[in-house]
C-alpha cells in the first residue's frame, strides 16, 4: 500500500508540472489518496502535527511575499521571522522556506543554509523539502562547500521532487562537474547516492540547460539531442525536445522566481562564444572638446596599462558616449547625452558582448548606463561618480569613488571620537551631495556626543561673498563663549597695617599740607583729561572667536577651497578646517601663494587618494613611463580594469560570477588607494584622514597630530629645599614621610 501511495504521489507530481497525462487518471487517483488521508496540493505536510488556521499569519505572509518580489528584504525578513514566532500554522514551512531566501539574497549564507536544514528537520513531509535542499546547495556552493553542494542536488534527483526543480538541480549538478569543482571521490558519492543512471541522465540533461542559460544555444542543442538519443524516455525528454524553459521554481515555493546564484550555472553571462577572447566595455567621452573628454582620455588610457601589464587578457571595446560639433557653439540638452548613453550601454551588451562596463565617467550618465546593465545583468564598474544611491539601482552596479554618506561618516567619526570635538559648524554647497554629506555628518557627531551648532549654505561657483555666512557664524560663536570673569579688585596683601589698639595723631606741618594740596590738583586735572581721551569700547567685530571647535567646509570644486577659509580668516574665527574628498588637490595647493597657503595650513580632510602610497606611487612612476604624461584620474580606470582582470584570473568568468566575487573585494590595494566595497552596498568605504602642512605638502595624519590626553604632572623639584614644608602638596609630605 505504501508503495502505491509513492508512486500516486509522484504522478501527481507530474501533473502539477504539465506534463502529459490524461484527467481521467489523475481524479481517480485524487480521489484514492483522499480516502487515504492524504491530498496531493496540502500547504503544510507536518505529519500527525495539527495545523491552526490563522488569518494574521496569512496577512504577515502576503505583506512578506510582497515585501520580497519588491526586493525589500529587510522588512520581508521581519514579516517571516514574526510569522515563525506563531503556534504552528497553515503558513509555518513557507514562512522557514522564505526566511532562507530572504536570507541567501541578503548574502548571510551560513544562516540562510541553517535555516534550510532546519526545515527539513522540523517539517519533514512538507512540499517545500525539495526547496529547502536547493536553497542549501546553493549556500553550500557560495560557501564553497562544493561537495556539499552536489550532494543536495543529488538528493533533489533522488526524489519525488517537482519536475522544475529536478530540472534546477541537474543544472547546478552539471555545473559543479564540468567545472572540477568536485573531484573523482566527491562525484562517485553522488553516485552511490542517486545511482548510475539518474547521475548520467542528470549530467546530459544539466549540461544542455547550463549551456543555454550561458547563452550558447549551439552547444545547447547538441547536448540536448544527446540527451534524446541515450536516454529516449528519460523523465526530462519532454523538456529537451521542445525547449521547455520555465522560469520560476515550484509554484507552490512562494519565492516565484528562479534563484539568482553567483555561480555559472545560474547566471546570465557576457554573451562571448568559448574560446573568444573576452571584452571588457569602456563607456567613456572620447570626442568633442573640454573636460569630458580630458578625463575619459586619462581613465582610457589607465585602463589600457592594467591590461597591458596582465598579458592582454582582454579586448578593450570602446563606445563613445562624447560627440562632435566641429566649431559650433552647440549646447547639448542633458536628454540627447542620456540618450547617447543608453544606445552605447545596449551596443556594448548585445552587440559586443562584453563581460563588464568601465564607465561613464558623470554621475547622470552613470545612472542610465547603470539601468541597462544592470537589466542584463552585467557588472557596470563606476571610476568617478559620487551620486548616492547609484549602486542601490541593482547589484551589478559598483563605484570606486566614496559616496557623500561615507565620506561624511569618516570625517565625523574622526571629529568627535579622536579629535573630542563637540562644537561643530558645516558649510555645504546647495545641491543633493551637500545635503547628503551634512545630514549624514550631523546624524554621525550627534551618536558620538558631538553637536552641529550651525549649519550654512552656499551656491557652488557662484557664491564669491561669504561675508553673510561668517557673521552668522560669529553670532553663534560669541552665544557659545563663557561669560567674562568677575574682576573686583583685591585688597593687597601687602598694604601697611596697624594695631587698632594703637591711635597715633600726628599734626600735619606746613609742608604736607601744600604737597597735600597739589597731589590734589594734579589729580582732579588728570581725570578730567582721562575722560577726554577715554577710547570706545572695542568693535566686536575684531575680537577672534575661537569657541566654535571646527567648521566643516564642503566643496564640489577647488576654487570654493581656496576661498572660503581665506574669508574664514578674514573674519577672525579661529577653528579647525575639515574638509570632504574634493580637498585633495596636491598640485594646486602647491602653485598657491604662500600668503594664500596660510588660510588652509592645518586643515584635515577626507581622501580615499594619495600620492604617497605604495601602489599609487608605482602606478604613477609606470604610468609616466607608458605615456609619457600626467596621471590625472587614469588611476581610477586602472582599478577598475585591475578588479576585472583579478576576478577573470580568479575564475569568475562569467558576468554574475565576477558580479559576485566584486561584491565580496576587500582591502584591495589599488592606484587610487585601498578598494572596499562597504557590505550590503557597492560603493567604496575605504578613506585616509590627510593633513595639510605649514609647506603646503598633503600628508596622512599622524600620532602627534592628536590631542594630546596625558594628565598633567604637578610635582615639586627636590632642587627647592628653602620651600616651606607646609607649601607641599599632600602627595610630597607622605613621600617625606
Amino acid at each position: 500500500m505504501m508503495e502505491f501511495i509513492r508512486l500516486a504521489k509522484i504522478v501527481l507530481f507530474e501533473y502539477e508540472w504539465k506534463l502529459p497525462m490524461t484527467r481521467s487518471l489523475v481524479m481517480p487517483l485524487t480521489f484514492l489518496l483522499f480516502f487515504l488521508g492524504m491530498t496531493p496540493a496540502e500547504g503544510d505536510r507536518t505529519g500527525r502535527r495539527e495545523l491552526a488556521y490563522s488569518s494574521e499569519a496569512e496577512k504577515l505572509f502576503t505583506r512578506g511575499v510582497s515585501a520580497y518580489r519588491k526586493q525589500n528584504f529587510q522588512q520581508a525578513r521581519e514579516q517571516f521571522q514574526k510569522l515563525l514566532e506563531f503556534p504552528l500554522h497553515q503558513r509555518s514551512s513557507a514562512s522557514q522556506l522564505m526566511l532562507g531566501k530572504v536570507l541567501f539574497r541578503l548574502r548571510e549564507y551560513a544562516p540562510a543554509l541553517e535555516v534550510a536544514r532546519a526545515l527539513e528537520k522540523r517539517f519533514a513531509d512538507s512540499r517545500y523539502v525539495a526547496d529547502a535542499r536547493l536553497l542549501a546547495g546553493d549556500c553550500y556552493y557560495v560557501l564553497r562547500r562544493y561537495a556539499e553542494a552536489a550532494m543536495q542536488y543529488g538528493r533533489i534527483m533522488a526524489s519525488p521532487a517537482p519536475l522544475l526543480l529536478q530540472a534546477q538541480a541537474a543544472e547546478r549538478l552539471a555545473a559543479i562537474v564540468k567545472n572540477g569543482s568536485i573531484n573523482e571521490e566527491g562525484v562517485a558519492n553522488v553516485r552511490a547516492a542517486i545511482g548510475e543512471n539518474r547521475l548520467r541522465e542528470s549530467l546530459l540533461f544539466g549540461e544542455g540547460r547550463w549551456y543555454r542559460r550561458l547563452g550558447w544555444e549551439a552547444q545547447s542543442q547538441i547536448a540536448m539531442q544527446r540527451y534524446l538519443d541515450e536516454v529516449p524516455e528519460g523523465i526530462f525528454s519532454n523538456m529537451a525536445a521542445v525547449g521547455y524553459e520555465a522560469e520560476g521554481g515550484n509554484p507552490a515555493s512562494i519565492g516565484g522566481e528562479d534563484w539568482v546564484l553567483p555561480i555559472p550555472a545560474g547566471e546570465e553571462t557576457s554573451g562571448y562564444k568559448e574560446g573568444e577572447i573576452p571584452r571588457l566595455g569602456l563607456l567613456l567621452p572620447l570626442s568633442g572638446t573640454g573636460f569630458q573628454r580630458q578625463v575619459g582620455e586619462e581613465l582610457y588610457a589607465g585602463v589600457q596599462l592594467a591590461n597591458e601589464q596582465a598579458g592582454e587578457p582582454f579586448e578593450l571595446v570602446v563606445a563613445d558616449i562624447g560627440i562632435e560639433y566641429g566649431n559650433l557653439p552647440i549646447d547639448e540638452i542633458e536628454s540627447s547625452r542620456l540618450l547617447r548613453v543608453v544606445q552605447q550601454t545596449r551596443r556594448l551588451i548585445d552587440g559586443e558582448g562584453v563581460l563588464a562596463i568601465v564607465g561613464p565617467v558623470f554621475s547622470s550618465d552613470c545612472v542610465a548606463a547603470a539601468v541597462v546593465a544592470e537589466a542584463a545583468g552585467i557588472p557596470l564598474i563606476a571610476p568617478l561618480a559620487d551620486q548616492s544611491g547609484l549602486d542601490l539601482l541593482g547589484e551589478n552596479i559598483f563605484q570606486l569613488h566614496a559616496i557623500p554618506e561615507v565620506q561624511a561618516q569618516a570625517l565625523g567619526e574622526y571629529a568627535t571620537l579622536v579629535l573630542g570635538l563637540q562644537d561643530l559648524v558645516v558649510i555645504a554647497p546647495l545641491t543633493d551631495y551637500g545635503w547628503n554629506f551634512e545630514r549624514e555628518f550631523s546624524r554621525v557627531a550627534a551618536a558620538n556626543g558631538g553637536e552641529v551648532v550651525h549649519v550654512d549654505w552656499y551656491v557652488p561657483e557662484v557664491t564669491k561673498d561669504f561675508r553673510h555666512v561668517f557673521e552668522s557664524i560669529r553670532q553663534v560663536g560669541f552665544s557659545l563663549m563663557p561669560p567674562p570673569e568677575d574682576t573686583l579688585a583685591v585688597v593687597d596683601s601687602l598694604e601697611w597695617t596697624v594695631d587698632d589698639s594703637v591711635q597715633v595723631e600726628e599734626e600735619p606741618s606746613f609742608l604736607t599740607e601744600l604737597l597735600a594740596g597739589l597731589e590734589g590738583e594734579e589729580e582732579i586735572t588728570g581725570s578730567v583729561e582721562e575722560e577726554e581721551e577715554e577710547e570706545a569700547p572695542p568693535d566686536s567685530s575684531e575680537i577672534f572667536i575661537d569657541s566654535i571647535d571646527a567648521i566643516a567646509i564642503i566643496v564640489e570644486s577647488f576654487e570654493d577651497a581656496e576661498r572660503i577659509p581665506q574669508q574664514l580668516r578674514f573674519h577672525r574665527l579661529e577653528t579647525q578646517i575639515l574638509g570632504n574628498d574634493i580637498w585633495y588637490e596636491p598640485e594646486a595647493i602647491r602653485q598657491m601663494r604662500s600668503r594664500d597657503r596660510e588660510n588652509i595650513e592645518g586643515a584635515i580632510f577626507v581622501s580615499g587618494y594619495q600620492e604617497t602610497h605604495s601602489a599609487t606611487r608605482k602606478f604613477i612612476d609606470a604610468f609616466r613611463r607608458r605615456f609619457a604624461r600626467d596621471v590625472g584620474y587614469a588611476a581610477y580606470g586602472y582599478d577598475a580594469a585591475s578588479l576585472v582582470v583579478n576576478g577573470w584570473r580568479e575564475g569568475q568568468q562569467v558576468a554574475g560570477a565576477l558580479r559576485g566575487w566584486l561584491a565580496a573585494v576587500r582591502d584591495f590595494d589599488g592606484a587610487s588607494g585601498s578598494i572596499s566595497f562597504v557590505r550590503d552596498r557597492r560603493t567604496n568605504g575605504e578613506l585616509a584622514l590627510l593633513k595639510i602642512d605649514p609647506r603646503g605638502r598633503i600628508r596622512p595624519l599622524e600620532s602627534r597630530d592628536l590631542p594630546d590626553l596625558s594628565p598633567i604632572e604637578m610635582y615639586i623639584s627636590d632642587g627647592d629645599p628653602d620651600l616651606p614644608r607646609a607649601d607641599l602638596p599632600e602627595e610630597e609630605l607622605r613621600r617625606d614621610e
